[in-house]
């Protein structure tokens, strides 16, 4: 049996829903279970930041310097469906939910937030979306907000399994319970299990700052992890040295938005992330394409 099959047939048992295998198979390389996704949703949260004014432009420049998916919002979806169709075209991840924790306070943010689903699975499946994405928010000083939560969280991931559609989890320690640090290892991988034991395909989640202490998270979760990019980095070295990291603890690749749509150079820098993940491009030689 050729290393092709055998990972063809290691996918199919990870998702022995053919429609999933089918969908998901348009977000992760078949071969190595990789993928280098932007997110580019935060204007349904935030409104208009740097990097997002045109999407179209910014979407169809990505696309062509080898995202192998965005994950966006309804309107996005709606208004730009020409980037997802036809042969290579990039997958589509739809985000399901809105939550006002993002915005600063003058911005009428909220310190805790609250979040609710805004659209659903039969939404994606009509926007010919590959998969749905969910936020999983943990450590809310109300128990029982984050008991509603999961319970969305759940019917979600059933739905995208009646439907066959690939169900992604984003569990994010930020209640007000969790402190000054939601980057605690023991946070992380909490939520990184419970989302894979709710049903999850793919997790999103944050990254926890070292290989050595992310490999916690990898073991913890028995579904294949994407890194989320975070704040914008200082430095274009920490940006590679994360994704680098993530990818020695066992990491299948990221979802990382403003350090790819606010670079000096997107194009420029979403291929070089996409060779780190699919052609093992070393730190060292990424940040010199960056910047020779």
């Amino acid at each position: 049996m050729t290393d092709l099959t055998t990972t063809a047939v290691r996918l199919v048992e990870s998702y022995p829903n053919s429609g999933k295998y089918i969908r998901m198979g348009r977000i992760l390389d078949p071969k190595r279970s990789r993928a280098a996704v932007v997110a580019f949703d935060h204007g349904e949260f935030v409104g208009l930041m740097p990097g997002i004014s045109e999407p179209g432009r910014v979407l169809e420049m990505l696309a062509e310097a080898g995202a192998d998916a965005f994950l966006v919002g309804p309107g996005v979806a709606r208004a730009y469906a020409g980037v997802f169709a036809g042969r290579g075209a990039p997958g589509l991840i739809l985000r399901l939910d809105w939550t006002n924790r993002w915005r600063d306070p003058d911005m009428l943010g909220s310190a805790e937030g609250r979040g609710r689903l805004i659209a659903s699975v039969d939404d994606a499946m009509r926007l010919g979306a590959d998969a749905v994405l969910v936020y999983m928010f943990i450590g809310y000083q109300d128990p029982e907000v984050e008991a509603r939560q999961v319970a969305d969280v759940a019917r979600v991931a059933q739905d995208c399994e009646r439907a066959g559609i690939g169900c992604i989890i984003e569990p994010m320690p930020r209640g007000l319970r969790v402190g000054d640090n939601p980057y605690r290892t023991e946070y992380i991988a909490l939520g990184a299990r419970m989302a894979s034991e709710l049903g999850a395909d793919l997790l999103k989640t944050d990254y926890s700052g070292d290989p050595v202490s992310f490999r916690t998270v990898v073991e913890a979760s028995f579904r294949p992890i994407l890194i989320a990019g975070g704040p914008k980095t200082s430095s274009l070295r920490q940006a590679l040295e994360m994704v680098q990291g993530a990818l020695d603890a066992g990491a299948h690749g990221m979802f990382i938005g403003r350090n790819v749509f606010q670079a000096p150079d997107p194009a420029r820098m979403m291929r070089t992330l996409r060779s780190m993940i699919h052609d093992d491009l070393g730190l060292e030689a990424a940040l010199e394409a960056l910047t020779a």
